[in-house]
């Protein structure tokens, strides 16, 4: 008996231990919120986002290092043994000083690192609006994939009803078994759509997990309150100025020129003359000369005489390399543009396809109930009756889709605009019930 229990203590003990390993990878966070407070803090993308800006933070400490004096130390202690002359020792100290006058490279090198920097900042917001889009949108797909497993399994159920109730009626004599088989052929292809859909759903909370790093297995539903709303004003051009104004993407292209201008503003400057200010302080000890001290302040010109051409040739590769900024720029002002107004498009006409889905399930009740009547008293048939079924809890899944996909294209058009913000998803969050 007590070796028993000392078994089962130990089992205890170590289903205990991989239970408090395994909790962290848990998570019952079922909220838009709570799913994005997660994948801030173990997202991948955004920390590297974030170790990227502190690095280029320290380029300026560097660079602005360059421009301001240094400061050498030098000690030397030497000795002669040589037993046919006298003791020759010495001993000697150094401080050096360099200060830059005038040099337009170093001045040219400093502004080019700050608007590195600038756009190191830029790069953490874009990464920080990209983490906000990319949980919007694989929430949303979990919330899609659950809205379509609950439409199949209210099918599957619908379905079997009305399969028990036409096996009942055959067992009676009342039907033909064609109708039987009708009947069944439908149920089993709502059983297949039933494990496809699960499927997807399970593969949608793999998505949220990546994000999270944590085990999702339920996610809020859209309430029925939340209105979708057309897009105002309507004009596409109202939408592509606060893009080219705002865009990251945008920004980043013109802070791009702006790069490659100071660096052919770097190859010019080296056929340039530069002037630096030197200073130093020497001491020395020698056991037969005695003791020396030297002071010496100099301005140095340097001027380059010949390079054999590869100055100039640095200088063409430059000004091309401030050509491909230009181009890339009128490519990214260009892709935003086509975004902006295919976005807009599909606001407005979604918004539309969500008022005729709304009136298409009013449609698909009034003729299911209409067949319904008609199967009842003869006139239709078990196949009529299977499609209008269908055809309705296609209607209202289509509708539930709309308004979810509705919602990604407003944060999509928002992070085009770059103006998305955390603020979007807690105003979202008041709209979204539990499930």
């Amino acid at each position: 008996m007590n070796t028993l229990t000392s078994k089962t203590l130990s089992i205890l003990s170590i289903s205990i231990g991989m239970a408090a390993m395994l909790a962290p990878l848990q998570s019952h966070a079922q909220s838009l919120q709570q799913v994005y407070l997660l994948a801030v803090k173990s997202d991948p993308v955004l920390q590297q986002a974030d170790s990227k800006l502190v690095s280029s933070r320290e380029n300026i400490v560097q660079a602005k290092a360059a421009l301001l004096p240094t400061i050498d130390g030098e000690l030397k202690s030497s000795w002669n043994d040589d037993s046919n002359a006298s003791p020759n020792n010495s001993n000697s100290y150094e401080i050096s000083l360099r200060q830059p006058v005038y040099s337009p490279a170093l001045n040219s090198g400093y502004n080019k690192v700050k608007i590195i920097d600038t756009q190191a900042q830029l790069q953490y917001q874009q990464s920080q609006q990209d983490l906000i889009i990319r949980t919007v949108d694989a929430y949303i797909n979990s919330m899609i994939a659950e809205s379509n497993l609950g439409t199949a399994q209210a099918q599957e159920r619908a379905i079997k009803q009305r399969l028990d109730t036409v096996n009942a009626e055959f067992e009676v004599g009342v039907i033909a078994i064609t109708d039987v088989h009708e009947a069944k052929a439908s149920y089993d292809n709502t059983k297949v759509d039933l494990i496809i859909s699960e499927g997807k759903l399970q593969n949608s909370y793999e998505a949220l997990q990546r994000l999270t790093g944590q085990v999702i297995t339920d996610v809020d539903s859209l309430s029925e309150s939340y209105a979708t709303t057309a897009l105002t004003p309507t004009d596409p051009q109202h939408w592509i100025s606060q893009a080219l104004s705002n865009n990251i993407s945008v920004l980043l292209a013109n802070h791009s020129i702006d790069s490659a201008r100071e660096d052919t503003n770097i190859a010019s400057s080296n056929i340039k003359p530069s002037v630096d200010l030197t200073a130093s302080h020497s001491r020395t000890d020698h056991s037969v000369t005695g003791q020396n001290t030297n002071n010496r302040i100099s301005l140095v010109l340097s001027v380059p005489l010949f390079n054999a051409g590869s100055l100039n040739s640095k200088i063409r590769q430059a000004l091309s390399a401030e050509d491909i900024a230009k181009s890339q720029q009128q490519d990214t002002i260009r892709a935003v543009t086509q975004v902006i107004r295919s976005l807009t498009r599909d606001i407005q006409t979604n918004a539309l396809a969500i008022a005729a889905r709304k009136q298409s399930i009013i449609s698909s009740r009034a003729a299911l109930a209409a067949i319904s009547e008609g199967f009842t008293v003869g006139t239709r048939n078990i196949v009529d009756l299977l499609q209008a079924e269908q055809a309705l809890f296609s209607a209202e899944n289509n509708h539930a889709t709309a308004r979810l996909e509705h919602l990604r294209l407003q944060f999509k058009l928002n992070f085009q605009l770059g103006s998305v913000a955390e603020e979007d998803i807690t105003e979202l969050a008041q709209w979204m019930t539990a499930s």
